[in-house]
């Protein structure tokens, strides 16, 4: 992580929790309008603002790089009705990393076997999750957003 070379605007922070092989960070995030599953499938750098940040300068902002997160728990957001597909509800359980993860996956019919779309699209967003901690401490989560380039889909 490096500082962000540039600051987003601070007016619209919104929190966020980072998962990275080697820690969890709480954070903020300015998505703007934009979901952050949009934002992390287009890839390159995030910027967030450590908890803790004194202030809201340029070296107070860090970088990470979207590849290297293996899950997130968005902010809260709700989206425009136009925006709703239907979809068809499947529940998966998945280990990433030290974790171990059950939710639903909300996906278009037939998705389910387009390899395509882990290269396109390598957040899947989850619902109604639990997640297993590496020491097995369960917590449970509304929204998760995992990387699949960092899954392995557990079948029972």
């Amino acid at each position: 992580m490096t500082p962000a070379p540039g600051v987003p605007d601070a007016q619209d922070l919104q929190p966020i929790r980072l998962y990275l092989a080697e820690m969890v960070l709480v954070a903020s995030v300015s998505p703007g309008d934009d979901r952050m599953t949009d934002i992390l499938n287009r890839g390159g750098e995030l910027a967030v603002l450590p908890r803790g940040a004194e202030g809201f300068q340029a070296q107070d902002w860090m970088s990470v790089q979207i590849d290297d997160l293996e899950m997130v728990v968005p902010p809260r957001h709700v989206s425009p009705p136009e925006r709703r597909v239907e979809r068809d509800r499947h529940e998966v359980r998945m280990r990433i990393g030290g974790w171990q993860v059950a939710g639903i996956a909300h996906l278009k019919p037939g998705a389910e076997q387009d390899a395509l779309l882990l290269s396109t699209h390598p957040f899947l967003p989850l619902t109604d999750v639990t997640m297993w901690s590496p020491d097995g401490t369960p917590e449970t989560q509304e929204v998760l957003l995992v990387n699949l380039r960092h899954a392995e889909f557990v079948v029972d």
